[in-house]
């Protein structure tokens, strides 16, 4: 058995190492967060949809807490593209309370609410979790790590670690990209605004130019926050001025 689990998890790190090292596949058991807006972002990066367009109005909490049931890595050999079918069940007690919310108009704000122009994919994404909340039955998801810059799966530490940071306008941090060749580069930014929902809700601006793509909008997980603002910053440059006009 031991055996068994170790094959399995090397298996695992290969598979991950060569799909995107940086990209996150939980294990069997694991406690995640699942986001069915960046799942929808990673059929917008990886489909490109005709006339299929249609309005519909979906209630879901923007978050769903689940455990991994199952995880299948895989690889399709003609085109050599990478993905990961990850079966999910959904927490009892948020399947609970948003059968409940959906009763209540005045809970709603407690969920993700839109009339959005879906195609039949996506509005197939929604559809899904929204019948596995209410029924309480395990649904599955397909994670594409290359098509994809924003893991829409969340370890739930991860997650709570990143509720601990205080994110405010003018706040440094960094962020960790990997170019083509799979290479980490690491590049700095600064917080312009901060809203809502949480999904992608911090605007940043870059400290300088890149050929690799990166997001004007990131999450609090995907950043690692510095101690000193831009405020700080600004402010030792200034008392460096002011230090040599006096001299």
């Amino acid at each position: 058995m031991a055996n068994t689990a170790q094959l399995e998890l090397l298996n695992h790190c290969l598979w991950n190492a060569y799909a995107r090292p940086q990209a996150y596949v939980p294990l069997e058991g694991e406690h995640i967060y699942y986001f069915p807006q960046g799942h929808i972002e990673q059929l917008e990066g990886s489909m490109h949809y005709g006339l299929d367009q249609q309005l519909s109005t979906f209630c879901l909490p923007e978050k769903i807490l689940c455990k991994v049931m199952n995880v299948e890595l895989r690889d399709e050999p003609s085109t050599g593209e990478m993905h990961a079918n990850i079966t999910l069940m959904p927490d009892l007690d948020q399947g609970e309370m948003f059968v409940e919310a959906r009763r209540h108009t005045s809970l709603s704000k407690n969920l993700l609410c839109a009339s959005v122009t879906l195609s039949h994919h996506q509005l197939g994404v929604l559809s899904v979790a929204s019948h596995a909340l209410t029924t309480q039955c395990r649904f599955s998801v397909i994670y594409k790590p290359r098509c994809c810059l924003s893991l829409f799966i969340i370890n739930v530490n991860k997650y709570l670690e990143a509720q601990n940071h205080i994110i405010y306008v003018g706040r440094r941090f960094m962020m960790t990209f990997e170019d083509a060749d799979f290479a980490e580069r690491r590049f700095g930014g600064t917080v312009v605004a901060v809203g809502e929902p949480e999904w992608k809700s911090i605007e940043v601006e870059w400290d300088e130019n890149s050929t690799l793509l990166r997001p004007n909008k990131v999450s609090s997980w995907e950043i690692e926050p510095s101690k000193r603002s831009i405020w700080s910053s600004w402010l030792r440059k200034l008392k460096k001025l002011v230090c040599c006009a006096c001299l």
